[in-house]
C-alpha cells in the first residue's frame, strides 16, 4: 500500500483504459475516480478534492490540452500534478502538453510499473512543493512579525532620543537621526543638570541593526545612572562608561563617543572624546570653523583607560555641531567622500540659509543633494546647539530670596546705561510677580482662592508657613533665567508644581471680579512686559521685554 490517502482522477474516453488504470492504481492503495471526458473531469474537480490527474490528450468536447489550461486557472489546483496519457508520440503534441503546464507525458501503450513510478514521483514532488510553500508561508509570517517587532523597536529607540527637544537653558537645539536599518547604532542624549549646565553625549556603536540598538539602550541607561550618582567631568564619565560597558561587548565591538558639558552661565564647554569625530564650532562672527580638541581610545577596547577633559570658551552666536562618521563618510554618486572640509562648507551654507533652530535640517537637506539619495551606507546623526547669551539658575523654594534673585536676573539690564530706568522697574515688578506666583501657587500649591473675598492674608500666610516647613513643598525648585538679544530679553521662570489652567483666569479689571485677588499678578505682568506666555502645563512662564535695536550689547 503506497497512497491510501491520495485521490486520483482519470480522464479518458476509453472505458477499457479507465478500468485497467483504476484497478491497477487501487491495487496500489490510491482512491480512484473516472471521468469520460474533459467536461466531466472539470465538474469532478470542482466538486471533490484530487491529488493527481491522469488525462488522455484526445477526448470529445474539452480535450486534454484545453483541460490542463482550465485547471491551471483554478486557484486550488495551480500545483495539481497532471500526467498526460496519449497514443500520440510526436513532438508537437508533447510540446503543446508541456507548454500547457503538464507535469509528465506517457505514450500508449504504457507499462503499468512505469505508470506507478511516475504517479509516485509526481505525488512526492507535490508533497515537497506543498512543504516548501508552507515553509515559505511560515517564513513570510515570521518576516512580517519581525518587521512589526522592528517597527516597535524603532519607535522605542526614537522615543529615547531627544529628537523633539528644541531648547534647554536658552540653547536652541536641532537634530536629525537616520539609521541605515529600522534601528541603528547611533545615539545622542541631552542631560540638563541645573544651574545652566547641560550634558551632551553622542556615540556610534559598531555595526547596525538590533545588536547595536540593544547596546545603545544599555549605553543610555549607563549614562543616566552615572549622571544621577554624581556630578562627573566629561573625562570621568567616559572612563566610567568604558569600564561598565565592557561585559556587554564582544571582541569585535567598540563604541566611539564624545561627552561634553556646557556651562551656559559662563559660556564654557568642557569636552572629552573616545575616538569620535571631532565636534565643530562654527563661529559666525568670525566666519570660521573650530574643531574641538581631544582624542582617546574607543569605548570597549581596553578596561581602565584614562581620558582627558578639554575646556573651550564659547561666544554668543556660536553653533556647536556634533555628528557621527556616517555624515563625513557619505559619498556622492561619483564616489567622492564628503569629508570634514565638505562638512564645514555644508555647515556654513546651512547657517546662512536656515533660521535659528533649523541648522540640522539644513545639513540633512544638503547631504541628500550631495549623495543623490536619502539613504546611506552608515547611520547618520547630526546634533546642533546654538549658543545664546543666557543665564539660568535654580533655587530651592525654602531658601530663595526673591529680591536677590531679581537683582541677578536684572544684571544684563542694569549694566546697560542706555536702558530707561522706568523699563527696568517694570521688569522688576513683573519678575517679582512671576517668582511669587511660582513659589506660592506653584511649588507651595497655595490656592489663590484663599485671597478672595476680602483677601484673607492671615490664613494665606499661615498656610504658607506650614508649607515652607514641609520638605515635600519646600524642597521643590524654582528655575529662572534669561536669554538676551540685541533688541529684547526673554525671562523664563519655572516651578515644580502641578501647574494651573492659565486659559481660565479671572479678569480682575471686570466689575464682577473687583474684590477677587486671583489673576491680578498676570494682568500686572502683561502691563509691564511686551509678551507673557505659559507652557501647556502652566508651570512655566515666559516674559519678553523689547528694547530699541542695538541697546543691549
Amino acid at each position: 500500500m503506497q497512497g491510501d490517502t491520495h485521490n486520483i482522477l482519470i480522464a479518458d474516453d476509453d472505458p477499457a483504459i479507465q478500468r485497467l488504470l483504476k484497478d491497477f492504481l487501487e491495487g496500489l492503495g490510491y482512491k480512484v475516480t473516472s471521468a469520460m471526458d474533459g467536461d466531466t473531469a472539470i465538474m469532478e474537480l470542482q466538486k471533490n478534492h484530487y491529488d493527481l490527474l491522469i488525462s488522455d490528450v484526445i477526448m470529445p468536447g474539452t480535450d486534454g490540452i484545453a483541460l490542463i489550461k482550465i485547471i491551471r486557472g483554478m486557484e486550488r489546483y495551480h500545483n495539481l500534478p497532471i500526467i498526460m496519457l496519449s497514443g500520440k508520440s510526436n513532438t508537437p503534441t508533447k510540446v503543446a502538453a508541456f507548454e500547457s503546464l503538464a507535469d509528465d507525458y506517457v505514450t500508449k501503450p504504457f507499462d503499468f510499473d512505469e505508470i506507478g513510478s511516475r504517479v509516485k514521483t509526481q505525488l512526492r514532488l507535490k508533497q515537497l512543493q506543498e512543504n516548501l510553500e508552507e515553509k515559505n508561508r511560515l517564513l513570510l509570517y515570521r518576516n512580517l512579525e519581525l518587521e512589526a517587532h522592528l517597527e516597535v523597536a524603532k519607535h522605542i529607540q526614537q522615543q529615547l532620543l531627544p529628537l523633539d527637544v528644541k531648547e534647554i537653558y536658552g540653547i536652541r537645539i536641532s537634530s536629525i537621526y537616520k539609521p541605515v536599518d529600522k534601528v541603528g547604532g547611533d545615539i545622542f542624549d541631552l542631560l540638563p543638570f541645573g544651574n545652566g549646565k547641560i550634558g551632551i553625549f553622542i556615540g556610534d556603536v559598531s555595526g547596525h541593526g538590533v545588536p547595536s540598538a540593544f547596546l545603545n539602550i544599555v549605553l543610555r541607561m549607563l549614562i543616566h545612572s552615572i549622571a544621577r550618582e554624581e556630578a562627573v567631568s566629561p573625562s570621568r564619565m567616559l572612563e566610567k562608561i568604558n569600564n561598565a560597558i565592557m561585559p556587554y561587548l564582544s571582541e569585535e565591538d567598540f563604541i566611539t563617543a564624545s561627552y561634553g558639558i556646557i556651562d551656559v552661565n559662563h559660556r564654557v564647554l568642557y569636552s572629552a572624546s573616545a575616538g569620535h569625530p571631532k565636534a565643530i564650532i562654527f563661529r559666525g562672527k568670525e566666519n570660521r570653523t573650530i574643531f574641538m580638541n581631544g582624542s582617546g581610545p574607543c569605548l570597549g577596547i581596553l578596561e581602565g583607560v584614562a581620558y582627558e577633559t578639554h575646556p573651550v570658551r564659547l561666544l554668543a552666536g556660536d553653533r556647536l555641531i556634533y555628528y557621527t562618521d556616517g555624515l563625513i563618510e557619505a559619498k556622492s554618486p561619483g564616489g567622492k567622500m564628503l569629508g570634514t572640509e565638505g562638512l564645514c562648507r555644508m555647515i556654513e551654507g546651512s547657517v546662512e540659509a536656515n533660521g535659528p533652530g533649523d541648522i540640522a535640517a539644513g545639513i540633512a537637506s544638503r547631504i541628500e543633494k550631495f549623495a543623490g539619495v536619502d539613504s546611506y551606507e552608515d547611520d547618520l546623526t547630526v546634533l546642533c546647539l546654538e549658543i545664546e547669551d543666557a543665564f539660568y539658575y535654580s533655587w530651592y523654594t525654602k531658601y530663595i530670596n526673591i529680591q536677590a534673585a531679581i537683582d541677578i536676573l536684572l544684571r544684563p539690564l542694569t549694566s546697560e546705561k542706555r536702558i530707561d530706568l522706568k523699563d527696568i522697574k517694570k521688569v522688576r515688578v513683573a519678575l517679582h510677580e512671576a517668582l511669587s506666583n511660582a513659589i506660592e501657587h506653584g511649588n507651595l500649591q497655595i490656592p489663590a482662592s484663599l485671597k478672595e473675598g476680602g483677601c484673607v492674608e492671615d490664613l494665606f500666610e499661615r498656610l504658607k508657613g506650614e508649607r515652607m516647613a514641609n520638605a515635600v513643598y519646600a524642597s521643590r525648585k524654582i528655575t529662572a533665567g534669561y536669554i538676551k538679544h540685541d533688541n529684547d530679553i526673554t525671562y523664563c521662570i519655572k516651578d515644580e508644581g502641578p501647574g494651573f489652567d492659565y486659559k481660565n483666569v479671572y479678569d480682575p479689571t471686570s466689575p464682577d471680579n473687583i474684590l477677587k485677588c486671583y489673576g491680578r499678578g498676570i494682568v500686572l505682568m502683561r502691563i509691564c512686559m511686551d509678551e507673557v506666555s505659559f507652557n501647556e502645563k502652566g508651570n512655566e512662564i515666559r516674559l519678553v521685554k523689547n528694547f530699541p535695536v542695538q541697546v543691549l550689547t
